[in-house]
């Protein structure tokens, strides 16, 4: 309804206490700092560097996502379940627990454990290279200690072969197939020295790759073969795991630490923010100098509470100077009921200060539109019934509490509209129907596009207001007014034939001739008024918009009734018709509840932006970010 009004504050203390105080004002969580502009007032910056703290939160967080979740903390206990509880004013108490030893005893596990694993995959890579050659039962050591020959492993294309073959027919050279598999061959080549040259040739004309045994040359035993040495990296990769799941159960006794870990990660988490704002602040050698805003509703609490941490401080608080309008943060004001929607309007921008806050007006628009969107009862009851569910047992806060009080409202909306316009998960409640737009759509586009008319007619209005304010008092009742008077008496004429409605979009459209232009010149001011009648145009374009109301509202019933007529179907399957009759019509309308929703809330908070708020709304506001205790893990509590 209003933008909320604050006060600037000014506060001077010592230097030496700086560190202290934002640590209370973070506790407070209801100022806003603004950096203070240290050249103007020959300041001197604060310098901060939170490196530490990054390097610090990177770790722990890593450990607490790798650390294996306890059974309470699962599945829908861990949705629900809220976050612990600690006192804020123990924040620096938990940081004396030992979290830096707990955290590199974790990781010298966690790095020991990689190495073995890294070896383990070593040895899988050899068992690979080596399983092809297992099938050569020839002693390793019987492949050394030639004078006069070499002897190579080589894997070939199979089409090579013959060309192989041919070509050595004549040399001092052997080759012996002892694999044989669909892409490749493998080869054990045996040739005199004399041949090198030649050997070396037909190879190199060809696709094949020299197989190194080199290493397991030189280290097999008498007798070893391939087979031997893949027995024996096998039993070592089994004791390689063996210690590595030793190492992954001492690992998860870390697991009590994870309470600790994770009060202690949003400590230091609210220390960096700390040391950030910090930033904010400007030094001389003894002073420190800070600015900010907080609502005008909390200044008294604020002034009290700043007073009583310390006897040095000194603290303004004053309204606002007219330079400073552009300056101050935004914080919208609405009733508790409307509170929800002012994520619509957050999603566009905030509005800028002393401008109007549009919430408590496309609140209702809003809300009758997804409903007409979707028009599906049953799936406003599903919607309403998981948002209330969750608000009631997960207890959330913020801004997750405000979305899903927001599709709490959009699912009663839905079993209102979808009651009177559409049915329950597809079957329409024909006693209490008022409006059937399967049958007859045209009502409910009449419908629609009168709703859409409704909400046009107001932003024209709101555009009067805003201009009036700006101090444009005749240009605003006479041509804003003038269209407010020109619509509504047109279509009234049109529908009812009455020359009174006549008159009246006469006198509007005077108002518009007569008043668009501020020019001097009479002939200009008159043609530049016809002209800006074209604007009629827009109006009607922007009317047609809500048309899309229709097609969203239609496409939901229609899909449902498909997906009904495949539960019938189905049913009729024998022995197995019933489960896929079942998964048909829970599948098919948990779709077209998530599509519909998805469709309704986009292109509805489309019409918001585009159709309603062009004429008058301005944003660009700033929003209002109090210096407040953050949190991941846990709860600070006061």
């Amino acid at each position: 309804m209003s933008i909320a009004q604050l006060k600037r504050f000014e506060i001077l203390l010592p230097a030496e206490e700086l560190e202290g105080f934002l640590s209370y004002l973070q506790e407070l969580g209801i100022a806003h700092l603004d950096p203070v502009p240290i050249e103007e007032l020959d300041l001197n910056p604060v310098e901060a560097d939170p490196s530490e703290y990054d390097r610090w939160l990177y770790r722990i967080n890593h450990v607490l996502q790798s650390l294996p979740k306890s059974k309470d903390q699962r599945g829908l206990d861990r949705l629900l379940a809220g976050k612990p509880k600690h006192s804020a004013s123990l924040r620096k108490a938990l940081l004396d627990f030992g979290y830096q030893r707990v955290i590199e005893e974790y990781e010298k596990l966690e790095n020991r454990k990689n190495e073995l694993l890294q070896e383990i995959k070593l040895i899988e890579k050899e068992e690979e290279f080596l399983k092809p050659l297992a099938v050569m039962r020839l002693p390793l050591r019987q492949l050394t200690g030639f004078k006069h020959c070499q002897v190579q492993l080589i894997q070939i294309q199979p089409h090579d072969l013959d060309r192989i073959r041919t070509g050595m027919a004549e040399l001092a050279a052997q080759a012996y197939v002892i694999v044989e598999e669909k892409n490749r061959f493998f080869l054990l080549l045996i040739y005199h020295h004399s041949a090198r040259e030649e050997v070396e040739r037909i190879f190199s004309e060809i696709k094949a790759s020299f197989i190194v045994l080199y290493p397991y040359l030189n280290k097999a035993r008498e007798n070893e073969n391939i087979s031997d040495i893949l027995v024996e990296l096998g039993r070592r990769k089994d004791s390689l795991k063996e210690k590595a799941m030793e190492l992954e159960r001492e690992m998860a006794g870390f697991s009590v630490h994870r309470p600790a870990l994770m009060a202690v990660h949003d400590v230091l988490l609210n220390e960096k923010e700390r040391v950030q704002v910090a930033t904010l602040a400007g030094l001389t050698e003894r002073v420190s100098c800070l600015l900010g805003w907080v609502p005008a509703t909390e200044a008294e609490n604020f002034s009290a509470r700043v007073h009583r941490y310390s006897e040095h401080i000194h603290l303004t608080l004053r309204p606002p100077r007219p330079e400073e309008l552009d300056q101050v943060p935004v914080i919208l004001e609405n009733p508790e009921v409307v509170k929800p929607f002012e994520i619509i309007t957050s999603l566009y921008g905030l509005p800028q200060p002393g401008t109007i806050e549009p919430t408590i007006f496309l609140a209702p628009f809003f809300f009758v539109f997804v409903g007409l969107c979707v028009s599906e009862a049953g799936y406003g009851l599903v919607v309403a019934l998981l948002s209330l569910l969750y608000l009631k047992l997960a207890r959330p806060v913020g801004d997750t509490r405000l979305f899903l009080r927001l599709l709490f409202y959009l699912g009663l909306s839905n079993i209102v509209l979808g009651t009177l316009v559409g049915g329950w998960f597809g079957f329409p409640v024909k006693s209490l129907l008022l409006i059937d737009p399967l049958k007859d759509p045209i009502p409910f586009m009449i419908l629609a596009l009168s709703l859409g008319f409704i909400q046009v007619m107001l932003s024209t209005f709101l555009s009067l207001v805003k201009e009036y304010r700006a101090g444009n008092k005749i240009g605003a009742v006479a041509v804003k007014g003038g269209w407010l008077l020109l619509l509504p008496s047109l279509v009234a004429y049109l529908i009812i034939k009455k020359p009174l409605f006549g008159i009246l979009a006469l006198t509007g459209a005077a108002g518009i001739v007569f008043f668009t232009s501020k020019s001097k010149n009479p002939l200009v001011r008159f043609f530049s008024g016809l002209y800006a009648l074209y604007g009629i145009s827009g109006y009607l374009a922007d009317t047609l918009s809500y048309s899309r109301i229709l097609a969203l509202g239609l496409s939901t019933g229609v899909i449902a009734m498909v997906v009904n007529n495949l539960f019938q179907i189905a049913w009729k399957i024998p022995y197995i018709g019933w489960l896929a009759a079942i998964l048909i019509f829970i599948g098919g309308h948990l779709f077209n509840l998530g599509i519909g929703f998805l469709g309704a809330f986009v292109h509805s908070m489309r019409l918001q932006f585009v159709e309603f708020f062009t004429r008058f709304y301005q944003a660009g506001g700033k929003p209002f970010r109090p210096f407040r205790l953050v949190s991941k893990y846990v709860e600070f509590i006061r």
